[in-house]
């Protein structure tokens, strides 16, 4: 798998801290800057012989006068300004020492998270805030006819699980009447427990039913010249190769579903990507990345070390709520 080189690249590092109510750290660029007034993540770049965490470390001690002692991946974004590239290689602060000050005397703000989707940053910054905003397992229901008798207990369960914030509602085999009557009383259901809950279908039913988001198939995300809806819904895409994944990149979605990564029958199905390929896919991405395809919730820690936000799982999550 040939993919794009990053040498050219100017070599970001970012650390992304919260306080106790989990409000994040961000900083005013300086007016004369590139993309100046706007709000960033305090880092900076990399200089030649340094790691990314020697880099974030140091970074962080001029800025904030902090010490570094734990940091985490969160996501990496190769970016084009029309003057210039840079690679975001950003990090979870999980534990630091000293009082954070503005050592530069640049203006320091905490702000939720809710809310940064609505907050002036440079364009490069989208997939970095989706990925804050992100759980990392996503549920993805079976289809209906699988268990018609069943199916609204088990997704009841469902939304009562603490580990579950989002669920996409599948079901291609409905009509479109009959999905959306069940699409209403998923939604009922969600709204009880504050779980989001995306569709799979066409962007007019958004019209007809106020769910938090919509989920592309890849037929119709490579239909799709611009993003279907506005920034206060959520809008994925299924992928499985880099053209698909970079369509969604550049038409700005939120996140994408990408696989399948292992086999789900291996006597029927050779067409996965591997954990290798996942990884090299991943670190194209604008925007976070769910691993998908014969996973388990064990998988998790997986996905986020070859650079996944998480997973996306059908029978493992369903399964385990309905047993």
């Amino acid at each position: 798998m040939k993919l794009r080189a990053f040498q050219d690249y100017i070599h970001v590092v970012i650390g992304i801290i919260k306080n106790s109510e989990n409000e994040v750290l961000v900083t005013k660029r300086r007016r004369n800057a590139h993309l100046g007034g706007l709000l960033e993540f305090p880092g900076g770049k990399l200089r030649a012989n340094e790691t990314p965490k020697e880099a974030l470390r140091r970074e962080l001690k001029e800025e904030l006068n902090i010490d570094l002692r734990q940091c985490s991946p969160l996501i990496q974004i190769p970016y084009t300004y029309p003057d210039r590239k840079i690679f975001l290689d950003v990090y979870t602060v999980n534990d630091y020492t000293g009082l954070v000050t503005a050592n530069e005397a640049q203006e320091l703000k905490w702000k939720e998270i809710t809310t940064l989707s609505h907050t002036k940053f440079p364009s490069a910054n989208h997939g970095i805030i989706r990925a804050l905003q992100l759980p990392k397992i996503i549920a993805v229901t079976p289809n209906l006819s699988q268990d018609p008798n069943n199916f609204l207990k088990c997704f009841e369960d469902l939304v009562t699980n603490d580990d579950i914030s989002i669920i996409q509602l599948r079901s291609h085999e409905l009509c479109f009447s009959k999905y959306m009557q069940l699409a209403r009383d998923c939604l009922k259901l969600c709204k009880q427990n504050r779980t989001k809950l995306v569709l799979n279908r066409e962007p007019k039913c958004l019209q007809v039913l106020k769910a938090a988001g919509l989920h592309l198939s890849s037929k119709r995300l490579l239909a799709a010249r611009e993003r279907p809806l506005g920034k206060d819904y959520l809008v994925s895409a299924s992928c499985h190769n880099f053209d698909e994944m970079l369509h969604a990149s550049n038409i700005g979605l939120d996140y994408i579903f990408l696989g399948p990564v292992i086999e789900k029958h291996s006597s029927t199905n050779n067409n996965h990507l591997g954990w290798n390929n996942f990884a090299a896919l991943v670190q194209e991405s604008l925007i976070p990345v769910y691993a998908i395809g014969g996973l388990h919730v064990d998988d998790v820690d997986l996905a986020v070390k070859h650079g996944g936000q998480g997973i996306a799982a059908i029978r493992d999550l369903w399964k385990m709520n309905c047993e």
